[in-house]
């Protein structure tokens, strides 16, 4: 298994989107809290700059955007989904 990483600080509403997502497939991560305000030097040498949290890294690859890191923790673990089976309800959380 992947050892994931999720670069994040604690209020962010976006991050304990990926953390709630991450408790609800059941999967073990590890945690790096950053700063809320800049600098972050850690997470910039990793993002290459990308300044917005959370960031999700999985080997040598990293997602930033919580949307994306959604998407992304779908497609590695398909069950339990993240969405109902049908379109209309799937399309809506989408968005959220």
């Amino acid at each position: 298994m992947t050892d994931m990483i999720l670069h994040h600080y604690e209020i962010s509403p976006y991050s304990e989107k990926v953390r709630l997502g991450l408790g609800l497939k059941g999967l073990a991560w590890g945690s790096v809290e950053i700063p809320v305000i800049m600098p972050k030097p850690d997470l910039t040498a990793l993002t290459g700059g990308y300044r917005k949290t959370p960031v999700l890294q999985i080997g040598a690859d990293i997602y930033c955007d919580s949307q994306l890191i959604m998407r992304e923790l779908e497609r590695r673990h398909p069950t339990p989904s993240f969405y109902p089976a049908g379109h209309g309800a799937a399309d809506a959380l989408a968005w959220w």
